[in-house]
């Protein structure tokens, strides 16, 4: 799904995903801990340029490269990660759902705030609900998301390793609840609930 979108917080800006990330993306998908983390197996070179125009063609697909926030222009601020959105089925559908996903990648940024950070931002851009994620309204100048969005908050699903508390923790802090114990791959079911006290 193509966007032009360029949404800058405090500690991270989100930038659409080009070709010229592949190769760090690549050396990502090397990392052994990354790859359980992420319930994700190891990709060859070309697999990682497949999915990366994926990400861009595919019309049930939206992704930002994360780069952490600093001084200089955009590119030459580091690459730190990705955050997802995937699409299943049509917002009029019963069972519509889309389901998120974030990688911090990089050791040094992890467990600081920038995941929670990025997943506002990205959440906020796509169901235009800045106040359920706790997040500050985004700039005038991002443009509009692509169609089908924006989509209602409580669409949103993740499904997340048992084991990876880091990560339960940071989506229980923006407001989703477990909704499913853990299946046969060892992932928690979570989803988005509106409530009017905020966990911090």
């Amino acid at each position: 799904m193509i966007t032009e979108a360029v949404i800058t917080g405090h500690k991270v800006v989100l930038i659409p995903s080009t070709p010229d990330h592949v190769e760090k993306y690549y050396q990502w998908m090397t990392d052994p801990k990354l790859l359980q983390d992420t319930g994700t197996d190891p990709l060859t070179l070309e697999e990682v340029y497949d999915m990366e125009r994926g990400w861009r063609e595919d019309a049930d697909k939206l992704t930002f490269i994360i780069v952490a926030n600093g001084e200089g222009d955009i590119a030459s601020l580091p690459l730190i990660g990705d955050v997802n959105l995937f699409l299943k089925g049509r917002p009029e559908d019963k069972d519509f759902e889309v389901e998120v996903g974030v990688m911090i990648a990089e050791e040094a940024y992890q467990r600081r705030g920038f995941a929670r950070e990025a997943l506002g931002l990205m959440l906020t851009y796509t169901t235009g609900s800045p106040a359920s994620f706790s997040c500050p309204p985004l700039s005038p100048t991002v443009p509009e998301p692509p169609s089908p969005f924006p989509i209602p908050p409580e669409s949103l699903v993740v499904r997340i390793a048992q084991d990876n508390v880091p990560s339960l923790k940071t989506f229980e802090r923006l407001g989703f609840i477990e909704t499913r114990g853990a299946n046969a791959f060892g992932e928690k079911e979570m989803r988005f609930r509106k409530r009017d006290l905020w966990v911090t």
